[in-house]
């Protein structure tokens, strides 16, 4: 990048047409990411088995699912951009009971979740 002069705006970003999903090849996919990931939080071997479900209604078709498989999903949900959205983080500790003898490790440390 390039540094701005004191109070000199950065460049807008470019307009994007509306039919512009990318990283997405269209809304149906966008969307199915959305339901998948953030809705429905489905496991990964879950996302797996109705992608292939859907592979095998479009095969007369010659046609494919919106992704592969579930490791196709989270490669185009990682190169969505985010735009301005900054990370946050809190502290989460386990607080339920510990045995007497032998507690493991992440019952006594803070772990660090970042969304």
């Amino acid at each position: 990048g390039q540094f701005l002069a004191d109070g000199v705006p950065p460049t807008p970003p470019p307009i994007k047409s509306p039919d512009d999903w990318a990283p997405y090849r269209n809304r149906v996919e966008f969307e199915t990411a959305e339901f998948l990931y953030t809705h429905n939080q489905m496991s990964a071997g879950d996302i797996n088995i109705l992608l292939d479900l859907w592979a095998a209604t479009l095969l007369k078709y010659n046609d494919k699912p919106p992704f592969a498989d579930h490791h196709d999903l989270y490669k185009t949900i990682d190169t969505t951009p985010v735009g301005d959205v900054k990370w946050q983080s809190l502290k989460v500790q386990y607080t339920g009971e510990k045995p007497k003898t032998n507690v493991l490790p992440w019952m006594d440390q803070s772990h660090n979740v970042w969304y």
